[in-house]
């Protein structure tokens, strides 16, 4: 007689309940990564389009704005429905609008504390300082910040829940 090789019904049953256990611990956490990826993801976005406006100001020598806008077109007072980037005066062969950034997705909220339009010149200097401070539906210990200096040097805090200092607790709407 030949050996029978294979599962039984009895050890595919346990297999599953064994793979439905661990799946039930690890989608939680699961959760909690893609939340975190979204938000470091979110805020390189707008770190982005922050070197992007000073370097383009720059290089071109003039003036050049990033604001938060609702339509592409002009500024709002919205950061989360996405920014532009755009020359105050195109420089000959240029469009107006250098790169229009998305809005933010699932509910997150990105603030500013110095206004919705950061103007950089010649030099690369916006010449006003601001806290940009993104948030989810965790609360502010999960949320994100990128400081941009009068300089026009931006820079994004490596410590969740903190300004670039590191000391002082961000706050959310």
């Amino acid at each position: 007689m030949k050996k029978a090789y294979g599962f039984t019904l009895i050890e595919l049953l346990v297999l599953l309940a064994v793979v439905a256990i661990l799946t039930t611990i690890a989608v939680p956490d699961f959760s909690a990564t893609i939340k975190n990826d979204r938000d470091i993801s979110q805020i390189n976005t707008l770190l982005t389009g922050l070197m992007l406006a000073r370097s383009e100001a720059i290089k071109s020598s003039t003036p050049v704005s990033i604001c938060a806008t609702s339509n592409d077109l002009a500024c709002s007072n919205v950061w989360t429905a996405g920014w532009m980037v755009y020359y105050n005066s195109p420089p000959p062969g240029a469009s107006t609008v250098i790169r229009v950034f998305p809005a933010l997705n699932s509910g997150n909220t990105l603030t500013s504390s110095g206004g919705n339009t950061f103007t950089f010149n010649a030099s690369g200097m916006t010449g006003v300082a601001s806290t940009f401070t993104l948030c989810d539906s965790r609360g502010a210990s999960y949320a994100r910040s990128i400081d941009l200096a009068a300089t026009g040097r931006a820079e994004a805090a490596s410590k969740v829940g903190y300004q670039v200092d590191g000391a002082t607790a961000l706050t959310c709407p």
